[in-house]
């Protein structure tokens, strides 16, 4: 949007004429000017006191500090004070200048976005939070919304299903179903609107951001192991015990994501996050000390090769444009239906950065443009070109070979989607006559169930998806919810509060 000139007055305003006496203006005390103590570079709410007509100033206050706005000061808006302020408007300004001794301020006129972000910087190795920003503006806006803002995550919520996946005894190359799925009154969709894709393996539905394939893989591990696996990730918000949350229907705050993506490059252990290792007194004595808390999520195998899937979202899939950085990254981007939310989550072997954005509070669209690849990866790349700087260029290591006991699991899930696919074959002989190229748009209903997909048939290049919005995605009535699988869909156990000797980790709710 372009410049927002309706001010709040304190007084009433008649015809463009503000009712503001002197007393009034003389009076008025702003919230946010405690203490009279600021800073160069800090956005303030300044009182309009007087306009002169013929000098085309106006006079701020800000408690004791005034500042006189000429027609320079008027930022990109680029508008004449005597027409764009009347005595009593809440002007919002940016300090440039501060003279304490005459109590004077140097101000331009500027606009706090109406669109909020945050981002978070985290050592995988140590727990150390390294950066966090929680907002555009902490003095105008204390909320932080690193840690404090629970939002849907679209389809930065997948690798957790994927990894379910491949510890349930899937790979790379397994092929995973782009055959049109229906649970209740909700039939998931690409984000170009389709409601099937051609079969792929697994690594190009994650490179590529399918959304229907998500969707068969939380049906085929069943609804439990996706949400346990949620879990332990150290994600405290229950996983939603429906389908739509292999989309990212789910709300995490930014913090908790960073941290449950830590566990990828450091091979499946999750480091407590923490922002203080210790407090010494005066005297060096140490007060408090941060004891480091682990967390095994998964193991080796699985991780590094989570990893190596997450690198084809860099290389060939929705978060080409990181590829600039010039450094081996994983990660994954996220987009909110309606694209009210944009993530990317991104990592090196030791640093994982997680990026949100989105209109503060209440679910806004930020532009039919808007995705995890246009909104929050420039964000992560401009972020991450200064801090990479002297730091050494690292490479992944490469996922050891698979564990015995998965080899004879990758063996038996082999197995069973033969069998299904000769199943799914039978069925659409006699269903579709034998013709088989319409098995990845079933429309008998017995076949838009079938998880289980036939030979695949290449790659699909669609745009990458959106997330489901919630109140969209998941049913209004219970009995209207898709039905789970046999295994049930019970609340995963909770994650276990470390025991630690100082302040505490900062990815507690």
């Amino acid at each position: 949007g372009g410049w927002r000139s309706a001010y709040t007055n304190i007084a009433t305003v008649n015809n463009g004429v503000s009712t503001a006496t002197k007393e009034q203006l003389e009076g008025y005390k702003y919230p946010d000017w405690y203490g009279n103590e600021y800073e160069k570079g800090e956005y303030l709410i300044g009182l309009i006191m007087k306009v002169d007509q013929a000098r085309n100033e106006a006079t701020a206050r800000f408690g004791s500090y005034t500042a006189t706005v000429t027609a320079g000061d008027m930022g990109w808006g680029s508008r004449a004070p005597r027409t764009e302020f009347k005595p009593g408007d809440l002007c919002e300004f940016q300090i440039k200048e501060v003279d304490k001794d005459k109590r004077r301020l140097t101000v331009e006129l500027s606009q706090i976005p109406a669109v909020q972000g945050a981002m978070e910087t985290l050592n995988a190795k140590t727990g150390e939070i390294v950066a966090q920003v929680g907002g555009y503006d902490f003095y105008t806006n204390k909320f932080n919304n690193a840690t404090q803002a629970y939002r849907q995550t679209g389809s930065a919520f997948k690798p957790y299903i994927y990894t379910a996946a491949i510890e349930w005894g899937m790979t790379p190359d397994s092929t995973v179903s782009g055959a049109q799925i229906t649970r209740g009154n909700w039939t998931p969709h690409n984000y170009d609107g389709s409601t099937s894709n051609g079969d792929m393996p697994m690594k190009t539905a994650l490179a590529k951001s399918m959304n229907i394939p998500a969707v068969h893989l939380l049906d085929m591990v069943g609804i439990q192991t996706g949400a346990q696996m949620v879990r332990r990730f150290g994600i405290t918000v229950p996983m939603a015990p429906y389908l739509p949350s292999a989309l990212g229907a789910t709300e995490v705050p930014l913090d908790q994501m960073v941290s449950a993506y830590s566990a990828f490059p450091n091979k499946g252990i999750r480091v407590q996050p923490h922002m203080i290792r210790k407090v010494l007194d005066r005297e060096g004595n140490v007060l408090e000390e941060w004891e480091k808390t682990t967390y095994k999520v998964v193991n080796e195998y699985v991780a590094l090769t989570m990893v190596s899937m997450m690198r084809g979202v860099i290389d060939n899939g929705t978060a080409t444009g990181a590829k600039v950085l010039g450094v081996p990254l994983a990660g994954k981007t996220g987009t909110v239906n309606d694209h009210t939310d944009v993530w990317f989550i991104g990592y090196t072997p030791t640093y994982v950065t997680g990026v949100w954005m989105g209109y503060p509070g209440r679910k806004k669209p930020l532009g039919n443009d808007m995705t995890g690849g246009h909104g929050a990866l420039p964000f992560f790349v401009d972020f991450m070109k200064d801090f990479l700087k002297g730091k050494p260029k690292e490479d992944f290591d490469k996922a050891p070979p698979i564990p015995e006991d998965m080899k004879e699991l990758n063996r038996q899930r082999s197995r069973e989607m033969s069998e299904e696919r000769s199943k799914l074959a039978a069925v659409a002989k006699s269903k579709l006559g034998d013709s088989t190229d319409t098995l990845s748009t079933p429309t008998d209903p017995k076949l838009e169930q079938v998880t289980l997909p036939p030979a695949p048939r290449g790659a699909d290049d669609t745009p990458p998806p959106a997330g489901p919005k919630q109140s969209d995605s998941l049913p209004k009535k219970p009995d209207s919810a898709p039905p789970p699988r046999s295994d049930g869909a019970t609340r995963p156990r909770e994650v276990e509060v470390p025991k630690k000797k100082g302040k505490k980790g900062t990815d507690e709710p």
